[in-house]
């Protein structure tokens, strides 16, 4: 028996190598047999069954086989209801799902005559199959499309023969070249596109001109807008820190969400002053994340004031004092936010409005945006320049309005070479 390897001295074939006379069993019980008591398989089928894997099913000799019972009226009516198709109602040797095999090949040959008869461009449907494209960029059409298409492309390549031939130049139609000249360059590849008549040539020569110079000077004023904008950010910083009643504030929190508590607040001067630096019990637990940032635990804000403990004092070292601070709508908010809280609790009847007005009698300035600025890292993809962090900070409240004056320092100190973006 070729290509059969013995296993346990019974031959084990691959598919379409068993001989013709041995069945399995599914092939016996479709011939209304089974194996015999006692009959023992002559073979192995070996084959690959989907969601099995490999496996090795028994063949037996249908010669000793015994029959099965026969089956009942019922029984065969039912097997041959389901061997019937329900559109050609021919009955197949297997039982039929949806329709059989040959309605299957014929439902495929129709879609292809259909899709021989249709025009892909207009879907229309012809009598007769459709010419097949002849080459690359053609496709089945039919007549009144391949003439449309035909004419189209006509057009186009005199269009180009004319834009070969012709002048270049904004409403110029003097020929150039003729098409034995564009024929010959372009066999030996030296056309690259097509020529300037000398009028042409000479205006277009004195407008790349113009725009390289209209370039060169918008480049200049460029440069000199941001030169000023860099000296009147550094004369801005001077002015700061040369006003004694400047403070720096700062402040953290339990996190960044619109309800985050402060836990952490300082107040100082330019001159390095500190006229206030407290810890905040917020009322609730810090997360971990933020206690990860600024290091305040829980067990640090135990025995800390609250923030309406600390309002008196913080409204005397702000009161008419310019106040800066680095990403001021961040802190501002968070201060409002603590003043809601507290004209709610002691049982304001518009603690919203308390707490604007509150904030309304203070100077705040943002350190941020001109410190930005300044350094003129410009981003493409928000237009403006990037906003910095915050260097030399701590995450501390304290810490960090030392280093907001650090920076202030360094705007006034180093000489910049600004660009214009």
């Amino acid at each position: 028996m070729p290509d059969a390897t013995t296993t346990d001295s019974l031959p084990v074939y691959k598919a379409g190598e068993v001989p013709e006379h041995l069945r399995t069993m599914t092939q016996l019980k479709a011939d209304r047999l089974k194996p015999a008591e006692g009959q023992e398989p002559v073979g192995f089928l070996s084959m690959y069954r989907r969601g099995h894997g490999w496996g090795k099913f028994p063949l037996y000799d249908p010669a000793g086989a015994a029959k099965m019972r026969p089956l009942s009226a019922r029984q065969q009516q039912a097997m041959t209801e389901r061997r019937t198709c329900p559109r050609c109602h021919q009955v197949r040797q297997q039982p039929v799902y949806r329709q059989c095999s040959a309605c299957d090949a014929k439902d495929r040959e129709d879609r292809l005559a259909l899709q021989a008869r249709t025009c892909w461009k207009c879907r229309r449907v012809s009598v007769a199959a459709l010419r097949v494209a002849a080459g690359p960029g053609e496709r089945d059409r039919c007549v009144p499309c391949w003439v449309l298409w035909r004419l189209q492309q006509q057009f186009e390549a005199e269009r180009l023969a004319v834009w070969r031939r012709t002048c270049p130049g904004q409403g110029c139609a003097v020929v150039t070249a003729t098409d034995e000249e564009i024929a010959a360059e372009r066999a030996a590849k030296t056309w690259l596109s097509p020529r300037w008549c000398p009028p042409c040539a000479e205006r277009d020569t004195l407008e790349r001109v113009e725009r390289q110079r209209q370039a060169e000077e918008n480049a200049r004023a460029a440069v000199e807008a941001r030169r000023q904008q860099v000296a009147a950010l550094e004369a801005w910083a001077r002015e700061v820190l040369a006003d004694p009643g400047t403070v720096i504030l700062d402040t953290e929190t339990t996190g960044l969400e619109d309800d985050a508590r402060i836990v952490d607040i300082a107040v100082q001067t330019v001159a390095g002053d500190i006229l206030m630096d407290t810890l905040v019990n917020p009322g609730e637990p810090i997360p971990n994340e933020a206690t990860g940032l600024h290091g305040i635990t829980d067990a640090q804000v135990a025995a800390a004031p609250r923030f309406a403990d600390i309002l008196v004092q913080l409204a005397g070292v702000l009161e008419g004092r310019r106040c800066l601070i680095y990403n001021k709508p961040y802190d501002v908010a968070r201060l409002h936010h603590e003043l809601t809280l507290h004209y709610r609790q002691t049982g304001h009847a518009e603690p919203e409005a308390a707490a604007a007005a509150w904030m309304s009698g203070m100077r705040f300035e943002d350190a941020m945006i001109p410190y930005s600025d300044w350094v003129g890292d410009w981003s493409d993809y928000w237009g403006n320049y990037a906003w910095q962090p915050l260097y030399g900070g701590d995450h501390r409240a304290l810490g960090d309005c030392r280093a907001v004056v650090e920076r202030l320092r360094e705007m006034t100190a180093r000489i910049h070479e600004g660009s214009a973006g």
